[in-house]
């Protein structure tokens, strides 16, 4: 995403702008990457997609693109790093089996009402025996700003890391 930056404004005539742009973002995604350093890295599924009140549809990030490199940036362990895509569909027999300690699930949406928030989290009672869903460690994050590989991607760094490391933010 930070070289599509640079070339843009390359391209465009704002090579300047760009390239200011890209240091300033380099230098925040470190900055979050050190309040993470030395935590322990929670194994963790991010859940792109799935269909509405259910667990069949289950997109989740592979171990390529740039939604894999933010989950490794807020200081997790993608449970599906070894799938050399971006996009991995498992099974729910898979998902009991990669044991995820922390779901995260992106929507591009705007939020829910908390009747409809609490229905769509408690749909991952089904798969109970997973860690993240009996230590109540699933989290459904909403915005547009999570999905889009453009200049929010810090801020969607951000959300990432003080949802796996509170405490690293306190």
């Amino acid at each position: 995403v930070l070289d599509t930056i640079s070339e843009l404004g390359a391209l465009s005539g704002h090579a300047q702008e760009g390239a200011q742009l890209t240091s300033r973002m380099r230098s925040q995604l470190a900055d979050i990457r050190a309040r993470v350093r030395g935590r322990r890295r929670p194994r963790t599924m991010l859940v792109m997609g799935r269909d509405s009140l259910a667990l069949r549809g289950v997109y989740v990030s592979g171990g390529v693109g740039f939604l894999h490199e933010l989950l490794e940036a807020a200081g997790a362990e993608n449970v599906f790093a070894d799938v050399k895509r971006e996009g991995v569909q498992p099974s729910n027999e898979t998902m009991l089996a990669r044991a995820p300690e922390v779901i995260i699930e992106l929507h591009g949406g705007a939020d829910p009402t908390p009747t409809v928030l609490e229905r769509e989290r408690s749909t991952w009672s089904l798969l109970s025996s997973i860690p993240a869903v009996r230590n109540g460690r699933v989290h459904l994050l909403y915005g547009s700003y999570l999905v889009s590989p453009g200049p929010r991607l810090v801020r969607a760094a951000d959300t990432l890391a003080r949802v796996l490391h509170p405490e690293a933010f306190k």
